[in-house]
C-alpha cells in the first residue's frame, strides 16, 4: 500500500479508499469481500529498566489489540503481533531474531534506547517525509537524529512527569521545594528517584540546566549560571540528608513503596498511571511537580519513538512507514492521547488542543517554548546519543547525592565531562 499523496488529508484518502473498495476497483479487495491480511510484528520495550511481568505483557496485548481495532480503517486488514521486552534483555533478543531473519517490522520504546539499536545495527533509518517534519517539534526530532543526520526513529508520543501522592496520606501535595522540606520535617515521606532524567524537573526550578547547556555547545558557563548550578546541587545534596527525603535507584521501587504506604509522595511518570490507578483507585492523587526558588518545575519528557526493523518485507515495510505517517497526524495524536491518558502528543497542533480539552493541564504540560525544556531537550538529546556520558553525568550526580563530592566540585566536574563531548 503507497504512502498518502502529499497535502492529502488522511480523511479524503479513506473515504476515496471507501469508495474504490465498493465498486470493486481496488485490487487489495478481494472478491469474496475480504481484506488480505498485513502483519505486522512489533516489538515493545517498557519505558523504564523492569523485568516483565504476565501483568505488564497482558495489559500491553490489550492496549495494542484497541490500537490495531481502530487503525483497519486506515491500514485495512491490519494484525498486529505483539512482544514485551525490558530495557536490560531487548538488545541481545533483537539481535538473536534479526540475525536469524525473523526481526520485528516495529520496535517502540525510549529515545534513548532506540539510539542505543541504532548503533548496534538492529534498526533502519526513517526516512521522514516533509509531512512528517512538519508535524513533529523540531527539539524532539533533534533528539533522534545521529551524526550523520539520520533520523533513528520516529517520535510518535511522550510520557511526561509528574507527582504522585496517596490522598490519605497527604491531603495538599507540596508546590514548591520550600514547601515539600516543611512538609518532610513534619513526617510526610518523599520517594525521588536519583536518575538524571528523573531529576531533571528539580534542576529547572533553579534555572540550573543553562550551565550544562552552554557546557555542552564548548562555551565556559557565566559566572551566574554555575552558581545556579552550585545552587541546585546543594539542594540536592541537603534533600538526601532530610529523613524522610527517600533517594532510590528506579522507579519501580517507589512505585511499590508508594502502593504499600511507605512512601505519602513520589515523581512518577504518566506511563505508570495504569497501575498506580489499580492498585490505589480513588487515593491516587496525581499533581504538577514543586516549583524551585527561580522557576516552575520543567520536566524533560520520555521521548516514545517507533523504529524500523531491519527484517520486512516490501509490503510490510510500506504498512509500517503507512501507520508512522498516520500516526503523527493531529486527529490521531489528539485521540490517542485523551483515549489513555498516559502519553502526550510530538504535534504541537494536537498538544494545544489537549490542553484545552484537559482541565488543568496547562499546568503540568509543555509546548509553550519555555527556555528550560528546550534545554533539557538539548542536554538529554546529547546523553542518550552518547552512553558514556550519561554514565559520566550520573556518577557525579550520585557522589553528590551520597556526599562523596561537594556541590562546588561536582558543578566543575559536570562542565568539564559536558565540554569534552562537544
Amino acid at each position: 500500500m503507497t504512502l498518502p499523496l502529499s497535502g492529502q488529508p488522511v480523511r479524503h484518502r479513506l473515504v476515496l479508499l471507501g469508495l474504490l473498495c465498493t465498486a470493486g476497483l481496488l485490487s487489495a479487495c478481494s472478491s469474496n469481500g475480504r481484506t488480505p491480511i498485513k502483519l505486522l510484528r512489533v516489538a515493545r520495550i517498557l519505558p523504564t529498566n523492569e523485568k516483565v511481568t504476565p501483568a505488564d505483557s497482558s495489559r500491553d496485548r490489550q492496549r495494542l489489540r484497541s490500537f490495531q481495532n481502530n487503525l483497519w480503517d486506515v491500514v485495512p486488514g491490519l494484525r498486529i503481533q505483539p512482544a514485551l521486552y525490558s530495557e536490560a534483555a531487548v538488545e541481545s533478543e533483537l539481535e538473536r531474531q534479526t540475525y536469524s531473519g525473523l526481526g520485528p517490522d516495529l520496535v517502540m520504546g525510549d529515545a534513548r534506547v532506540i539510539q542505543e539499536l541504532s548503533v548496534a545495527n538492529l534498526l533502519d533509518p526513517v526516512p521522514i517525509t516533509p509531512e512528517q517534519r512538519s508535524a513533529i517539534a523540531p527539539g524532539l526530532l533533534q533528539r533522534v537524529t545521529n551524526s550523520r543526520g539520520e533520523v533513528t526513529g520516529l517520535p510518535v508520543s511522550q510520557y511526561i512527569q509528574l507527582a504522585c501522592y496517596d490522598k490519605r496520606k497527604l491531603k495538599e501535595p507540596p508546590t514548591t521545594l520550600a514547601l515539600m522540606s516543611k512538609q518532610s520535617s513534619e513526617g510526610q515521606v518523599f520517594g525521588i528517584t536519583q536518575n538524571f532524567e528523573d531529576l531533571y524537573w528539580s534542576m529547572s526550578g533553579f534555572k540550573a540546566g543553562s550551565a550544562l547547556a552552554s557546557s555542552l555547545r564548548g562555551k565556559q558557563p557565566t559566572a551566574q549560571q554555575t552558581q545556579r548550578l552550585v545552587s541546585w546541587l546543594s539542594w540536592l545534596r541537603d534533600a538526601s540528608y532530610q529523613q524522610n527525603v527517600m533517594f532510590w535507584r528506579d522507579q519501580a521501587t517507589l512505585r511499590k513503596q508508594l502502593i504499600g504506604g511507605k512512601l505519602h509522595w513520589i515523581s512518577c511518570w504518566t506511563s505508570q498511571l495504569p497501575q498506580l490507578r489499580e492498585a490505589l483507585k480513588d487515593n491516587l492523587g496525581v499533581a504538577s511537580l514543586p516549583a524551585g526558588p527561580a522557576a516552575p518545575a520543567m520536566p524533560i519528557t520520555k521521548l516514545q519513538v517507533w523504529g524500523l526493523g531491519r527484517n520486512s518485507s516490501a509490503r510490510q515495510r510500506d504498512t509500517a512507514e503507512e501507520l508512522m505517517q498516520f500516526i503523527v497526524q493531529p486527529w490521531a495524536q489528539k485521540t490517542w492521547s485523551l483515549r489513555y491518558r498516559t502519553n502526550y502528543p510530538v504535534n504541537p497542533a494536537a498538544a494545544t488542543i489537549i490542553n484545552r480539552q484537559i482541565p488543568g493541564i496547562e499546568n503540568l504540560y509543555l509546548f509553550k517554548g519555555k527556555e528550560e525544556i528546550q534545554i533539557g531537550d538539548e542536554i538529554v538529546g546529547a546523553i542518550d546519543a552518547q552512553p558514556k556520558l550519561a554514565r559520566a553525568i550520573q556518577q557525579i550526580l550520585n557522589d553528590v547525592i551520597f556526599g562523596a563530592k561537594t556541590p562546588a566540585k561536582a558543578a566543575e566536574r559536570l562542565q568539564t565531562v559536558l565540554s569534552q563531548s562537544s
